[in-house]
């Protein structure tokens, strides 16, 4: 009797072992990729950030422009943060050929940006300032992107600039 129920035992347990088996790694194949794609969110918008306080910390060495006057204006070693403060004061005021100032200053911050941005990923970077704003980068953005928002001071009158990185993977 006692050999029967050892058998019936052993025959249960092969039997039920592979279905909880089974069940258990459905649960942890469901929970991991549910895991995965927070993750990637969270280290896309982590990208996002340090992307943008490397970008504005950065150096651009001798860019120029020409102003309302005609007399050509050249910056060096400024970095990208006063670059943009500059690109928008002179929006709002007038002071300079806008043509000169995207050839002069944005083209420069673009390079910039392009080389610090990883190869699997596009970005878009808008500034605006008191209805003044440009972008460096893809305009057009995609559905699924990350994206930082901040703000950073205008020199002259301590006003805010509105600045937001938008990232997204392509590869």
């Amino acid at each position: 009797m006692e050999v029967e129920r050892g058998q019936s035992a052993v025959i249960d347990a092969a039997l039920i072992a592979p279905i909880l088996i089974l069940i258990l790694l459905m649960g942890l194949v469901i929970s991991s990729s549910n895991t995965n794609v927070f993750m990637l969110e969270k280290n896309e918008k982590r990208y996002a950030e340090d992307l943008t306080y490397s970008f504005l910390k950065s150096t651009v060495r001798y860019v120029q422009y020409t102003d309302s006057s005609g007399n050509q204006i050249i910056l060096e070693d400024k970095t990208v943060e006063h670059l943009i403060s500059e690109d928008l004061y002179l929006r709002v005021t007038g002071g300079a050929e806008i043509s000169t100032v995207k050839k002069g200053i944005e083209d420069k911050m673009n390079a910039t940006l392009k080389s610090l941005t990883h190869p699997e990923y596009e970005f878009s970077f808008h500034a605006s300032y008191h209805g003044a704003s440009f972008v460096i980068g893809d305009g057009t953005l995609p559905d699924n992107k990350m994206s930082y928002t901040t703000y950073i001071d205008m020199p002259q009158n301590g006003d805010k600039v509105t600045i937001t990185m938008y990232v997204w993977r392509v590869r």
